[in-house]
């Protein structure tokens, strides 16, 4: 009999004990991060894993969110959207987030989406997705459960176009890779070319690990265009950077622009001489000292920009800024909205409703019930590469 007591006073406190360790883990933000950290989009997921790792410490240096520990749990995609959605669900089913963070890029964002139906108001998964790709389709039409940071396809071919009517140029070839950011990027050249009286003559595909684009480039070049436009992120953009110089289409007056997607010094290292004269969009922290101290986002620009570059010892990317982005408004939503924490549906409702005004680093966001993305083409600057680094252009 005694033994009886013995072993329910030890279940007993057992059960105490788990109940307040369970309890404990309740009230830490727990937020997941998912990137491509390695992989051949690494140049994206890493700087965007420092920031996020950057963030945590400095806000719970500073107690936290309401007084609440912030824990940021990363895990990595390589970029794969079957490894994206398995990495998603440990997250939300094991790890017991509240939110997500990322991913990288389009495709994996994409199939997360799905995979979780965050598309869906009635998702089993009540957990908001904030991410760090720029595809149109994740915010349009307004996905319940889903949000961006970086400015999406949209803005940055409305730039561009804006920019080649400004110029003047009227003919332009395009180039882009056959998945999702590809594909949506110039679906929205092609709807905005038109009404600016830009003229596409010609558009060219190729594989995200194709490793010659010479043949669409001398297609394209045919068609004698002001300008090329490539759409793609990543290692094939290098490779098409290279292909242009090497074909000697710049000797021919014409342009190379792409998209906000090489934001990063990285881009510029690995083509050498082959950036110079590139032209693209992007947000304003590639030339955040350039800014009139008059730009509402100077300040955190400057102040993020010289808090990574000390950390890390190497330049800040467009893509860290992406990171920052969608951590921080999940923080400004928690704060504003008072959320409690592993309330994920209260924190999409925070987010749609709580963070209008917030000034990042990809712009000043509005988000609201009708806007997942929240920025505007007044958000993105014209850049161009100029001795090795990036310069604003007019």
């Amino acid at each position: 009999m005694k033994r009886i007591v013995v072993a329910l006073l030890a279940l007993i406190i057992g059960a105490t004990w788990c109940w307040k360790v369970v309890e404990a883990k309740e009230k830490v933000y727990r937020i997941g991060a998912i990137f491509a950290v390695t992989g051949p989009a690494a140049w994206l997921g890493d700087p965007e894993k420092k920031a996020v790792e950057l963030l945590e410490e400095r806000i719970n240096k500073k107690g936290g969110i309401n007084g609440t520990e912030l824990e940021v749990v990363v895990m990595d995609t390589h970029g794969d959207p079957q490894t994206a959605v398995l990495k998603a669900r440990e997250l939300v089913t094991k790890k017991g987030v509240m939110a997500l963070v990322g991913p990288s890029r389009t495709p994996t964002s994409a199939a997360i989406m799905k995979a979780l139906q965050l598309e869906r108001k009635t998702a089993r998964f009540k957990v908001p997705l904030v991410s760090c790709a720029a595809g149109r389709i994740l915010t349009k039409p307004v996905k319940p459960w889903v949000f961006t940071t970086p400015q999406t396809n949209a803005l940055a071919a409305e730039k561009i176009i804006e920019y080649l009517s400004g110029k003047r140029i009227k003919r332009v070839g395009v180039l882009y890779v056959s998945n999702g950011f590809g594909e949506d990027g110039y679906k929205n050249l092609k709807t905005l070319a038109s009404k600016h009286g830009v003229e596409i003559v010609g558009a060219e595909t190729y594989g995200g690990k194709d490793r010659d684009m010479t043949a669409q480039l001398t297609k394209l070049a045919a068609q004698r265009p002001g300008a090329i436009i490539n759409w793609s992120v990543g290692p094939t953009s290098v490779i098409v950077t290279k292909n242009f110089k090497q074909l000697g289409l710049d000797r021919k007056g014409i342009l190379l622009i792409m998209t906000h997607g090489q934001g990063n010094i990285k881009y510029v290292e690995l083509c050498g001489d082959a950036a110079e004269g590139v032209i693209l969009p992007a947000g304003k922290i590639l030339v955040a000292q350039e800014l009139p101290n008059t730009d509402p986002q100077k300040r955190v620009l400057m102040e993020f920009k010289e808090m990574y570059e000390k950390t890390y010892k190497e330049p800040v990317s467009t893509f860290a800024g992406h990171a920052y982005d969608a951590l921080m408004l999940v923080v400004e939503a928690l704060e504003k909205g008072k959320v409690k924490p592993g309330d994920g549906a209260a924190l999409r409702e925070a987010l749609e409703t709580k963070t209008a005004g917030f000034v990042g680093i990809d712009g000043v966001f509005h988000y609201s019930p009708e806007d997942h993305n929240g920025l505007s083409v007044e958000d993105l600057v014209m850049l161009k590469i100029e001795k090795g680094t990036f310069r604003l252009t007019k």
